[in-house]
């Protein structure tokens, strides 16, 4: 247990329940999500259960808590009482597997899964439907003229748009078993046969198209620049290249101008909001990496010959999968996020004219049940408290919150599982194993992904406008974590370093799509690093070096 003293008393970091809860940082960094969010952030794990029931896990849900607004997370084990005592012993957990109801139910559907390669039903459906349906409700939401809506209006609209999230968001976790399950069990078989997992992960480049897209759309961009554009100082002269590159702009920004970039919290500027920020991404823009094919032959044969062809099923499903998690977290919880953060920001430039909010960024700081009384009738939280929310989430960043908390729990033997439903349970973990990682063995150690060394200006930066707006060509990027608001600036980059994450998080997937250096889940770098130190990223030992 840690604690420190704030203005709002001490803040002490405690389990909020029996068992071992885990922090979700490598999607909110160790910021305490905004007050909006939430609710909206807890309800989405609902999804999961969803998930877990239909790949057969023996998992009933995941349990989330907020201490200090931080997302704390448990997996709960079907029959699990919450009292968070120890997995049964491996010859009652035989039997209970066996003829506890739903077990036998989990098993039948793990059966199921593994025979039908149910993935690739929830990966066809959103490329063959979905997406294009939701990419049509949030471009609807991004047309209306806030504006112009009166506050009922506002109100109304602002509802609309929380449920258009909170729908989205449960589907997403709903349907992440599309790239979970064949992924994990790709990185699960390879850990059996002794293949550790950035070096199976290593061969899944070229399989998320989605984290390639912003150089996809801004490629005539690149083609313009490259062909003699010269230095552009306005968005203006860039969209003058020609109408290629008028049209490029416009579709870019149709699709990703209103996603929230540096978190998937509501509290860092879009695209939208930061003309220089888009105008350092298209200064920045160059043609896609073409990935060309991937040698496995190296990592093949450490594969028994007998379960090589079982090898190439794997990774084939794996890369199948894997092109919906970046592409799925994009359109369905960036752009409604994004889209949420604009409407509150028409709220509190509202409550600001009224005086009823210190900064119109600060509405975030609302609960959803707040916004209408204190925008309508002026009821509700002072301007003093909800600036002393929004004060609060950094002196809790800044306490240095735990990653877990509460005593370790075991995992339930995998050996007394039948075995398609245990086949579940390890893929499902190794790609959590994969995604959080192990902290390194010091703040200058890491996964490493790729196999060059690399030597270069070292930038920390705190997030992507920052980092787009200081960041040259051949600046080696040094940050907590990323999102798929560095897409368009890592072509640009020698190297990436990260403290949060293992070899599948989302900083690690886009230096393989880009041919990149990284290491990541070095813990503490960036209190041990100066802007401007010259380093040196080294993957294949996974270290970093500073050389002045």
């Amino acid at each position: 247990m840690t604690s420190t003293t704030t203005e709002r008393g001490q803040i002490t970091f405690e389990a909020p329940g029996p068992g071992e809860w885990m922090l979700d940082s490598t999607h909110h960094g160790r910021r305490p999500l905004s007050g909006y969010l939430r609710p909206i952030s807890a309800e989405a794990f609902e999804g999961m259960a969803v998930m877990f029931r239909r790949y057969g896990l023996p998992l009933a849900g995941m349990d989330v808590r907020h201490v200090h607004g931080l997302e704390y997370i448990r997996p709960r084990a079907v029959g699990d009482s919450g009292k968070g005592s120890a997995p049964p012993p491996t010859w009652l957990m035989k039997i209970v597997a066996r003829v506890h109801p739903e077990l036998r139910r989990r098993n039948r559907a793990a059966s199921e899964a593994w025979r039908d390669r149910a993935w690739r039903e929830d990966v066809d459906r959103w490329f063959d439907g979905e997406r294009a349906r939701v990419i049509e409700a949030n471009r609807s939401f991004q047309q209306v003229d806030l504006a112009a809506l009166d506050d009922g209006a506002l109100v109304r609209q602002l509802a609309e748009l929380t449920s258009h999230m909170r729908e989205q968001a449960r589907a997403g976790f709903a349907t992440h078993g599309g790239d979970i399950i064949p992924v994990g069990d790709y990185l699960a078989h390879c850990a059996e046969w002794g293949i550790a997992a950035p070096e199976a992960s290593a061969l899944l480049r070229g399989s998320s198209p989605a984290s390639m897209e912003t150089a996809r759309l801004l490629a005539p961009v690149a083609q313009a620049l490259a062909a003699g554009g010269g230095a552009v100082g306005s968005i203006e002269e860039v969209r003058g290249l020609g109408a290629a590159c008028a049209e490029a702009i416009d579709e870019w920004l149709a699709l990703h101008a209103w996603r929230v970039i540096s978190s998937d919290d509501l509290d860092a500027a879009t695209l939208a909001e930061s003309p220089a920020l888009q105008l350092a991404a298209l200064r920045s823009a160059v043609e896609p990496v073409e990935a060309g094919e991937v040698d496995v032959s190296a990592v093949r044969d450490k594969v028994p010959p007998a379960q090589r062809a079982l090898f190439d099923e794997l990774l084939t499903e794996a890369r199948y999968g894997l092109r919906l998690r970046d592409d799925n977290v994009g359109v369905r919880w960036n752009w409604p996020a994004g889209l949420l953060r604009r409407a509150l920001l028409e709220v509190g430039r509202r409550l600001v004219t009224a005086g009823r909010l210190e900064d119109a960024g600060q509405a975030i700081e609302l609960d959803a049940r707040e916004v209408s009384p204190l925008l309508l009738r002026g009821d509700g939280p002072s301007v003093a408290e909800v600036a002393a929310r929004h004060r609060f989430r950094f002196a809790v960043e800044a306490a240095g919150p735990p990653s877990t908390l509460g005593e370790p729990e075991p995992p339930p033997p995998f050996e007394a599982l039948p075995a398609p439903m245990a086949r579940a349970a390890r893929a499902v973990l190794a790609l959590i194993g994969a995604m959080e990682g192990e902290p390194g063995a010091g703040p200058l150690r890491g996964v490493g992904i790729g196999d060059r060394v690399y030597r270069g200006r070292a930038r920390l930066v705190v997030d992507a406008t920052d980092a787009l707006e200081r960041i040259e060509p051949g600046d080696l990027l040094v940050t907590s974590f990323t999102g798929p608001s560095y897409n368009s600036l890592l072509p640009i980059l020698g190297a990436v370093v990260v403290e949060e994450g293992g070899p599948m998080c989302h900083a690690a997937i886009v230096a393989r799509e880009f041919g990149l250096p990284a290491v990541v889940g070095a813990t503490g770098v960036m209190s041990l690093l100066h802007d401007g130190d010259q380093i040196e990223v080294d993957p294949v030992a996974g270290e970093i070096r500073v050389i002045s």
